[in-house]
């Protein structure tokens, strides 16, 4: 796979503390030394794995450069001989948070940083380092579109809530845990065009949260082993004076918190016609689908 690469560089020397930067990485829950790091190895790596938001990335420092035109950079600043490398499949939600590590790596150790689409070595700027992550991806779907047989495509902004969502459902969940609320997963299919659905299960007379950019509602009633699917804006119409807004969240998070509405919100969706969904849907992961 690919891999978006950012070289760090010091200004006129290579010297910083390595202990120093085990303990940087030890402060961070993601991150973790390489298993087979050793004295056999010419290479140490940091491994950075986010498990909710699918993405990985590696720190690793080598014995010498692997610059390959470090001969036309300034020779001002030199080659700490450390770098990140990130899978171009990394959708830009989850690469915020790895470039965040390397925004204190570089306060920290007085770091300067080199890509292959800088002109030059340069003092981080973040707008800079992720303008080229993204051009890295687009070339890598240019190229390899061939490759994205299983790969689904979603809008940046829409994707960039919906993992919002993703980030943030446990502290959801610890919120909502005393009023006994349901804060479900998404349960994300496609049809037999590749278009891509965001759904989540719903049991009859649970207390919920309706996630961002939802479109369907795969619905199981009590009376009926039966699970219908219902397309998400016209089952929000019948129930939506039911439900509030998640405070202090995303536009168009709803929830039905109040135990009063539970009957009401039962009784209205029994009575309700709904569309019959006819499409054939396949369940994929979370890192099938990127935003570029």
């Amino acid at each position: 796979m690919v891999k978006y690469v950012l070289h760090f560089f010091k200004e006129q020397t290579r010297q910083f503390d390595f202990e120093q930067m085990l303990s940087f990485f030890d402060e961070i829950p993601e991150a973790r030394e390489d298993a087979n790091n050793g004295e056999y190895t010419n290479q140490f790596k940091i491994l950075y794995n986010n498990p909710i938001l699918a993405s990985k990335a590696e720190f690793i420092l080598t014995n010498k450069s692997v610059v390959r035109d470090l001969h036309r950079l300034n020779p001002r600043f030199l080659d700490v001989n450390m770098r990140v490398e990130i899978p171009v499949m990394t959708t830009s939600f989850a690469a915020n948070f790895i470039f965040e590590i390397v925004k204190k790596l570089c306060e920290e150790f007085d770091f300067y940083v080199y890509n292959e689409h800088f002109k030059d070595v340069i003092e981080l700027r973040m707008p800079t380092v992720i303008r080229s992550f993204e051009m890295t991806k687009e070339a890598f779907k240019e190229k390899y579109n061939y490759l994205l047989d299983d790969i689904y495509f979603c809008p940046k902004d829409k994707l960039n809530d919906i993992l919002k969502y993703v980030n943030e459902q446990y502290s959801l969940q610890r919120y909502y845990r005393d009023q006994e609320v349901y804060v479900p997963n998404y349960y994300i299919v496609v049809d037999e065009n590749k278009n891509l659905y965001f759904s989540i299960h719903w049991q009859e007379g649970k207390l919920t949260v309706f996630p961002p950019h939802l479109d369907y509602v795969y619905y199981n009633t009590n009376n009926s082993t039966k699970t219908t699917i219902i397309p998400y804006h016209e089952l929000i119409a019948k129930i939506e004076k039911l439900t509030t807004n998640v405070p202090g969240f995303l536009e168009n998070t709803k929830v039905i918190e109040n135990k009063k509405n539970r009957k009401k919100v039962a009784s209205a969706l029994k009575k309700a016609k709904f569309t019959n969904v006819e499409k054939h849907f396949k369940r994929i992961n979370l890192d099938q689908i990127i935003d570029f």
